[in-house]
């Protein structure tokens, strides 16, 4: 019962703190999703230097849909993503993240509600993995997501320049 009420009261500060990241960045930045794409790359690096602790190492010069499958591999065994709470699928050139059960609901329906632009967190981290293996690689992918309160929401990431 402690480790739930932790868990959950993690969970209400994270979205708390992403909130308020996302809201000043509507505030104070032209073009919020160029910030988010950044601050997504500059966020993951120390999760990406831990990886040694999960027995993984970060594996450059895969491919951009098997850099992200590697991504999403490692918050599988870091027992950050649950496997049955998103699908994954795609290839180089087009891949879709389904977040079936995403903890980041309530502050992405409190930006819908203020009318602020918003960024899948889930996405952009997806693309500073692409980031961290090749330099400027995510900038080369445009990404949408349908947010759905009440439904997984499904982020699509699509290859437009080479």
């Amino acid at each position: 019962m402690v480790e739930d009420n932790k868990l959950k009261f993690t969970q209400i500060i994270m979205n708390a703190w992403l909130y308020g990241v996302e809201s000043t960045s509507n505030l104070f930045f032209e073009r919020p999703k160029l910030f988010y794409r950044k601050w997504g790359t500059l966020a993951i690096h120390p999760f990406i230097e831990s990886w040694g602790e999960l027995g993984m190492e970060f594996q450059k010069g895969l491919s951009p849909y098997n850099t992200v499958k590697m991504f999403i591999d490692a918050l599988v065994a870091a027992h950050f993503f649950n496997p049955d709470d998103f699908e994954f699928g795609g290839d180089d050139n087009n891949f879709t993240f389904k977040a079936i059960k995403c903890p980041y609901k309530s502050h992405c329906k409190k930006l819908v509600d203020s009318k602020n632009e918003i960024a899948c967190l889930r996405a952009i981290t997806l693309l500073g993995s692409l980031d961290y293996n090749v330099e400027g690689e995510s900038l080369k992918y445009k990404y949408n997501f349908d947010f759905n309160e009440n439904a997984p929401c499904n982020v699509v990431f699509e290859r437009f320049k080479d």
